[in-house]
Formats: C-alpha cells, sequence, structure tokens
C-alpha cells in the first residue's frame, strides 16, 4: 500500500527496521509511528511482529495508514451489501468495489474544481482530472460517504484508500498535487478503477490504533516501547502538495484559491517545515515524549544540521547513528539536484 509521499520510506524499510531490532531490547514491541505519511513503516512493524499506533496531521495519511493496519483480513461489508441488495459470490470485497466502479459520473466539487469544467465558474482550467474521472471521483466519494453508517472504520479506511490509490493513477500532474500538468498525461487520460489494496495480517496478541493529530496533542499521552519520528524536513509543506487528497477523504467543500485550487493549507503547517521552528519542534516533542527508545529519520539535506540534532537528542540519553545512501526522490526534472542523499537513523536511549 502507499502513494508516492515525499519523503516515504519504501526504500529504506529494511534499514529502519533492522536497525531497530538491532539496537533495541528484543521485548520493545510496542511502537508509535509519529508521522506516518502513507503508512511504509506502519506496514514494515506490523509485518516484523510490532504493535503499533500510528498518527498523522493529515487526514489522507490516517486513513491510508488505517487501511494497513486496521484490517486483518478481508472485510465482509455486510452491512453494505444488504444496504444495496449486493450480490456478493465468494468475494465480498471485491464486489463492493465493482458496485462502485459501475456508478455512472456525478457533478460534484471535484469535477466543478478540479477537471476543465472549473472553467465555467473560476475562469481557471485546472488540468487535475479529465471531466470523466473528475464525475466518477465524485460519485465514488458521495456514495462512500452515503455509507457511513453501514460502514465499519477498517472498512470506510480500506475503501477511501483504495479511491486515493485510483485517484493517484489517473492524476494529471508530475508528483505532488502542487500543480497540475498542461497536457494530458497517458495515464491520465484512462478510466479510473477501484482495485483491491493488499491486505496485511498481524500477529497474534498485537494490537493496532490510528489517530489523525497534530504531534505535540499526542506524543505525550501514552507510553511506549519505541517511539519511531520521521518528520518533515524540507520547505514543503504536505498540506499544501497533497491538498487534492486531503479534500477528497474530507469532501467537505472547502474554500479554495489559486490556479491550482488550493484549500486552507496553513492549518495543518508543520513547524518541521521551517528552519528556525525545527529544532524547537523537535526540542518540544522529545520533552514530552514518553518511550524507551526515540528512533528518529532523518535527510542530510534536512532543515535542522546532524550537529544540532545530536547536540537536542544528547540531552535524553545514549544515541547510536546509522546512514543509508538511497536515490533522490524527484517529482520535477531539476538538473542542479544530487541523485543521491543521505538518510539518517538516530536511535536514542531515553535516561529520563
Amino acid at each position: 500500500m502507499g502513494i508516492e509521499f515525499l519523503g516515504n520510506k519504501r526504500q529504506l524499510e529494511d534499514f529502519i527496521i533492522s536497525n531497530i531490532k538491532n539496537h533495541t531490547d528484543s521485548n520493545c514491541i510496542n511502537c508509535l509511528d509519529a508521522f506516518s505519511g502513507s503508512g511504509s513503516v506502519s506496514i514494515a512493524l506490523k509485518k516484523n511482529g510490532y504493535s503499533v499506533t500510528a498518527n498523522d496531521f493529515l487526514a489522507s495519511a490516517s486513513v491510508i495508514t488505517s487501511a494497513v493496519l486496521l484490517n486483518q483480513s478481508e472485510p465482509r461489508f455486510e452491512k453494505v451489501i444488504t444496504k444495496e441488495h449486493i450480490e456478493t459470490g465468494s468475494d465480498p470485497y471485491n464486489s463492493v468495489l465493482n458496485y462502485l466502479n459501475a456508478l455512472e459520473g456525478k457533478s460534484g466539487f471535484m469535477y466543478r474544481n478540479y477537471s476543465p469544467a472549473s472553467v465555467n465558474n473560476s475562469d481557471i482550467e485546472r488540468m487535475y482530472f479529465t471531466e470523466e474521472n473528475a464525475k466518477k471521483i465524485d460519485a465514488i466519494r458521495m456514495k462512500i460517504l452515503e455509507w457511513k453508517d453501514y460502514l465499519e472504520k477498517n472498512e470506510e479506511a480500506l475503501l477511501l484508500t483504495d479511491l486515493i490509490h485510483a485517484v493517484s493513477g489517473v492524476s494529471n500532474i508530475a508528483g505532488t498535487y502542487g500543480c497540475y500538468m498542461k497536457y494530458w498525461k497517458k495515464k491520465a487520460i484512462a478510466e479510473i478503477r477501484l482495485k483491491k489494496s493488499e491486505i496485511i495480517p498481524g500477529k497474534l496478541n498485537r494490537h493496532y490504533y490510528v489517530t489523525n493529530e497534530n504531534i505535540d496533542n499526542v506524543i505525550g499521552n501514552e507510553s511506549y516501547d519505541i517511539i519511531y519520528a520521521d518528520p518533515p524536513y524540507t520547505k514543503r509543506q504536505y498540506s499544501a502538495y497533497y491538498h487534492l487528497l486531503e479534500t477528497i477523504v474530507l469532501y467537505d467543500n472547502p474554500e479554495i484559491e489559486g490556479s491550482t485550487g488550493l484549500r486552507n493549507w496553513k492549518e495543518k503547517s508543520s513547524d518541521f517545515c521551517y528552519k528556525r521552528k525545527a529544532p524547537r519542534a523537535l526540542e518540544r516533542m522529545l520533552s514530552k515524549a514518553k518511550c524507551k527508545y526515540f528512533v528518529m529519520s532523518y535527510n542530510d539535506e534536512g532543515q535542522i544540521q546532524h550537529e544540532k540534532i545530536l547536540e537536542i537528542l544528547g540531552k535524553y540519553g545514549e544515541i547510536t547513528v546509522k546512514e543509508a545512501e538511497y536515490k533522490r526522490y524527484k517529482s520535477n526534472s531539476a538538473s542542479n539536484q544530487r541523485k543521491d542523499v543521505i538518510e539518517r537513523l538516530y536511535i536514542l536511549r531515553m535516561e529520563k
């Protein structure tokens, strides 16, 4: 599962998990994934037998991680199937997806604002989706919203995640939703279609939770064996770069502005994206953290210098640092960027 979030850790899962295993006590199984993003590390932790609580401030990220963590097997969708009289055979999950895929498109918020039809009410022709795909996105999202009282939390998260994956597959963008292309990419003119997500069973006697909060509001509420933190490390705000996925998940008809139809992203901006604020944000998080080990991924091009990170973490215990080189995520063709970057994993054994 997962979409191509900036800084996602799919390439680094083995590096992260192996170092967590090698540098923490073997009985440390209760983890907080504090900035879950597209869920890559939560998936890896679940696969490796850890109990996982995941948190992210973005609703879209929390939904994706909920689909990963809260489903231990394919859900049955019994209430929805009864409501809609869906013929299921032996595959209820696929039957529900087929039902959604067969819906007639509707001229809803996505169609009016993020397809070329936007020119009718804003004088801006936004080319995020073809008109046909935008109508289908609206129809599917409206139906999932209509089903809200008939879906368990894990079922709703799974269907919304399937929609996010399908949307990502036909989005007319270079990499993020910070802008759209001025010509139609081949993938964007394909018909949107929901497909099954992989279901990852967890280990018996493990627990899985997901929260959708600013990390400052949750970091000190519970104690964990391990807190894993992968905070934003560049000036790019996820709430702006992925605004469209956020709107699809919330489907709250927000006020939007500008050529890209931005919703109010500043209410979910992160202090970690500002060079001046980021060190204080890290200090604040550590001062509240209740854990045996605090593990942080951070890029060597991040807003906080390596020496400053060592200074801040060093106040709280003994630090081990591991490094891995990997290929940069590129959402554009800038030629002045390094091809490879270094990821540092800071493993702090807390003494407080």
